[in-house]
């Protein structure tokens, strides 16, 4: 064999080695009405740096050090304050690829629901988060759908929709940084953020 064609070969080989090595796309994913961005309180994506769009709509959102949420050309939600204990509890985890809720923690969303309706003022936030595997813009996209999915079974309680941002991290925020099955676990999920009014607003 020529030396041509033994180049060709490892040529040919490392370009499917590598190609086949590639992160793929997870499949079985569930669509979520609504999910293009269209109506209030859908999906956002947030940069590494805490900015992003909100609602497909070009208004940016923006979180400072303080933890304030600053949300241009949405007076409703500039400037709260971000509770983040307050519904620490209520995370909702998700399987692997997927964006439903799972039974065992629709119990958490009535919880979130319920907390909600004690004061009106009161508004949420809900961040979708995914393990490390698969590409960045897959999981942003799935961080988004979970969020989503989060949303509408809120709102299937009973929230008003306008009381109700979602935002996702992708891959961004780790809840635990190993690399094992029990970090991805904990990673992919939807986390309530409570916003409430500025004392004096």
């Amino acid at each position: 064999m020529s030396s041509l064609k033994q180049v060709g070969l490892v040529v040919a080989a490392f370009m499917a080695a590598t190609s086949t090595g590639c992160k793929t796309q997870p499949k079985n994913i569930t669509p979520i009405p609504g999910s293009n961005g269209s109506v209030a309180g859908a999906g956002s994506l947030l940069d590494r740096d805490n900015s992003g769009t909100l609602n497909g709509g070009g208004d940016v959102v923006t979180i400072d050090e303080s933890g304030n949420i600053g949300l241009s050309d949405l007076d409703e939600f500039e400037n709260m304050l971000m509770d983040r204990a307050a519904l620490a509890a209520q995370t909702v985890y998700f399987e692997l690829d997927r964006s439903e809720i799972h039974p065992d923690d629709l119990g958490k969303v009535e919880a979130v629901a319920e907390i909600l309706s004690q004061d009106a003022q009161n508004k949420v936030l809900i961040e979708g988060h995914c393990d490390e595997r698969g590409t960045e813009e897959y999981n942003r996209a799935l961080g988004e759908r979970r969020a989503l999915s989060v949303r509408d079974a809120l709102a299937g309680l009973g929230v008003s929709a306008d009381r109700i941002r979602t935002m996702s991290f992708g891959e961004d925020r780790p809840a635990d940084p190993e690399l094992n099955e029990a970090a991805f676990s904990r990673n992919r999920r939807g986390e309530f953020v409570l916003l409430k009014p500025k004392p004096g607003n």
